[in-house]
């Protein structure tokens, strides 16, 4: 079997996958994004199937839209990742499929921001509605800091500050869960300790393993179905007896989850890519 791996540079996580990849004699060739040229009269690269692990959410969409086209499986689909990238995209599809997700406003002025804040009821979370989950992202506690960050925004004036996409903020401390998804099971999950309430092991957090509970694995699998299924990362809270999806994206930070839980999800993912060969490119 020939694989791809689209990436932008090779990271810890991406050599695991490509080890992984090399235990179960798969040739793996790396398309560097920064480098790549796609000629589009004719298919120039032939691969079995290509894994996606871009940085840059735009690049991945239109590398995998070429693949398809050439009718090269891709894991995930350019339509999942396409949907996982944008926050509204996989707020909609996440409601449409009735899984628990926190109220959630769009507005494109900050006087319309402001009331849709107003309305939402404040502590509220502003993000970009395409972008990494800990960047740009604020928490707004009253009217007149939302009045303060809105003004920001609009002098920065480009066009990712110009949409503003608003969730109310649930809290939840020591009950952010990330669980890892791959196809119809839920891997590993752990909980990021930190002091900061954005839990990243970016901001000096402590991954700790969760259990994969019945509740928690048909809550994660059942998001990653709506936007299309494949392998993703759901960022779930619990507060009382009440779950919420508030992020997804794509499967990072596999290495020090893995880690963390002693769930080898580098494995399971290259697993997945064989059964998605296997299956004629249906999984993916």
């Amino acid at each position: 079997m020939e694989m791809g791996i689209v990436l932008s540079r090779v990271r810890k996580d991406e050599k695991r996958l490509i080890a992984e990849a090399d235990r179960r004699g798969i040739d793996v060739t790396t398309i560097d994004n920064t480098r790549q040229v796609f000629e589009l009269d004719r298919r120039h690269i032939d691969l079995d199937v290509v894994l996606e692990r871009c940085v840059d959410h735009h690049r991945a969409v239109y590398a995998l839209t070429v693949f398809d086209r050439w009718g090269i499986p891709t894991v995930n689909r350019q339509s999942v990742v396409e949907t996982c990238g944008n926050r509204l995209l996989t707020t909609l599809a996440l409601r449409e499929n009735g899984v628990p997700t926190p109220d959630v406003r769009v507005a494109y002025t900050p006087n319309s921001a402001l009331e849709a804040m107003e309305d939402l009821g404040y502590p509220v979370v502003l993000r970009p509605v395409e972008g990494p989950e800990d960047q740009l992202v604020s928490r707004i506690g009253d009217k007149y800091t939302a009045a303060t960050v809105l003004e920001h925004k609009r002098i920065l004036g480009a066009y990712h500050h110009s949409i503003f996409f608003m969730q109310k903020h649930i809290d939840a401390p020591g009950h952010d869960i990330r669980a890892y998804v791959v196809g119809d099971e839920t891997v590993a999950a752990v909980s990021v300790l930190t002091h900061h309430w954005i839990g990243t092991i970016a901001a000096g957090g402590l991954m700790e393993k969760v259990p994969v509970t019945e509740e928690l694995n048909a809550l994660a699998v059942s998001a990653v179905k709506s936007i299309g299924g494949g392998i993703a990362v759901v960022d779930m809270v619990r507060t009382g007896n009440a779950w919420f999806v508030q992020e997804m994206g794509r499967p990072t930070g596999l290495s020090d989850a893995s880690d963390a839980t002693g769930v080898n999800i580098p494995g399971k993912i290259m697993d997945y890519v064989v059964d998605t060969v296997e299956q004629g490119g249906r999984n993916s």
